[in-house]
Formats: structure tokens, C-alpha cells, sequence
């Protein structure tokens, strides 16, 4: 009995390659995950995404407010959009923050700042320059902000800013803007550039004119100076009375000087 030989025909290149091309790319696929697995680091797809606007970056920087909140906006999962809004509200130029969820891992905080009202200055230092909280500036909410909380740097907003001067820490009595806008209500276009409070009230009042109150009854002068300053316009030239010292402290009557 003859039995007959099996045709055993040789595999070409490319039956070579095609059989072992799903084990390869099966094991290149096996390679990627396992080093994919090895580089994971879960915090980093916990990690939320925080988009910000500042409306002035000049008194507060992105990277200041990105570590007061970086404990509270490190996972999205414990994003506590109220706490994050409050510790950003406690910084001292921060007068509101707007805090809204994007996305489940993004948020977006929009910043506004305070606007300045008045630069300030305790007269006590003018001799003692190594007082203790010399100047400051008062915002147009009536908050005192010290320059050990943060320098404000001379932009064009603060340049419309009045001056208010006094003889007492202005953090301990907060009336003095309260008391010069009382005093810009009466004058009424009339500018106020200067407010000094001492042991009397005094005026600068654009373009030069000075006005001195006194210690009481102080709105009442002011007042009694409006009414003489309009007399007085009919007789005397503008640019006269416009650089005059008017002392209305007397009870009857006023002096003037002509600087």
C-alpha cells in the first residue's frame, strides 16, 4: 500500500507577516496600557480647571488669588463654589467675587475690585514718619484699606480721588468720607479736592480756594460761604475770589484773603 505525501507548499512574505500581525499589534496594544497605567496619576484627572477675570490686575494678581483658593479647588468632587467665593472676598481690594461652575471640572471667577473714593493721610506723620498706619486710602463702599494690606498703585482712576487728612487713625472712626460727601452735597459743583480735619474743618475747593469751618456748625458755615462767594462774584473779578482763603468761623461775618 502506498500512501501518498501530504502537499506541504512553502508561505509566502506576506502570509508570514499576516499571521503574525494581530499578535503584534494585540502586544503593542498590551505595551501602551500597561505604560499608560504605570504614568497614571489620579489627582491629576481629579484637577479643576479654573478660568479667571480680573477687571484690574494692577491691584490684584491671578497668582495671589490662585494660592488663597488652591486647598478649596484642588478635586472637582469637593468643589464648594460658597467657600471659594468667601475666601476670595476676604482679600482686602476683592469687592465681590463672582464664582460660576463651566463644567464638571471647570469653574469660571470673575474678580471686582474696589474703586477708590479718597487717598488719606494722618497729619501726626507728616513730623513722625515712623507711625504706624500714616496713609491709606478710603473705597467708594466707605472700606479703609491700608497699604500693609496692599499698595495701590497711582492709576488714572485714583487720580479723580480727593484727599482727606486727619489728625487720628482713620481706622478707628470711619465718618471723615461720610462727613466730606455732606460737604460735596452743599457745595454742589463746587469740587472739593482736599478735606483736612484737625482740631478745625478746612476746605480746598478747585480751582484754589480755601475755606476754613472751624470746629462746629461747620455745614451751616459752609452754607454762609456759598451765599457770600455768589454776592461776592458780582462785585469782585472770578479770578480773585478763585484764589482766596474765606475764614467763615466767625459768628458774625468772615475774612477773606486774597492768596
Amino acid at each position: 500500500m502506498k500512501f501518498k505525501k501530504k502537499n506541504k507548499r512553502k508561505l509566502s512574505i506576506a502570509q508570514h507577516l499576516k499571521r503574525w500581525i494581530k499578535p503584534l499589534l494585540l502586544l503593542l496594544v498590551l505595551l501602551v496600557i500597561s505604560w499608560n497605567v504605570y504614568q497614571y496619576n489620579p489627582s491629576e484627572l481629579l484637577k479643576v480647571s479654573v478660568n479667571w477675570t480680573i477687571d484690574r490686575t494692577h491691584l490684584v494678581d491671578k497668582l495671589s488669588l490662585e494660592k488663597k483658593i488652591e486647598p478649596l479647588a484642588n478635586e472637582f468632587h469637593q468643589l464648594d463654589l460658597h467657600d471659594i467665593k468667601h475666601e476670595l472676598e476676604l482679600h482686602p481690594w476683592v469687592l465681590e467675587a463672582q464664582v460660576k461652575r463651566l463644567f464638571l471640572d471647570a469653574i469660571d471667577i470673575n474678580i471686582i475690585t474696589h474703586e477708590i473714593a479718597a487717598h488719606w493721610q494722618n497729619i501726626a506723620c507728616e513730623q513722625d514718619q515712623s507711625k504706624d498706619n500714616c496713609q491709606g486710602y478710603v473705597t467708594t463702599t466707605g472700606l479703609i484699606i491700608t497699604p500693609k494690606n496692599l499698595f495701590y498703585h497711582q492709576q488714572e482712576e485714583s487720580s479723580n480721588a480727593i484727599e482727606l487728612h486727619s489728625t487720628y487713625d482713620l481706622s478707628k472712626n470711619d465718618s471723615l468720607l461720610n462727613e466730606y460727601q455732606a460737604y460735596q452735597q452743599i457745595l454742589t459743583k463746587m469740587k472739593i479736592e482736599k478735606f483736612v480735619k484737625s482740631n478745625i474743618d478746612s476746605l480746598s475747593i478747585k480751582p484754589n480756594i480755601t475755606v476754613i469751618l472751624g470746629y462746629n456748625q461747620q455745614q451751616q458755615r459752609l452754607e454762609n460761604f456759598i451765599k457770600i462767594y455768589t454776592k461776592l462774584r458780582k462785585k469782585v473779578p472770578l479770578k480773585k475770589l478763585n484764589n482766596a482763603t474765606y475764614d467763615m468761623r466767625y459768628s458774625k461775618g468772615f475774612t477773606l484773603k486774597y492768596q
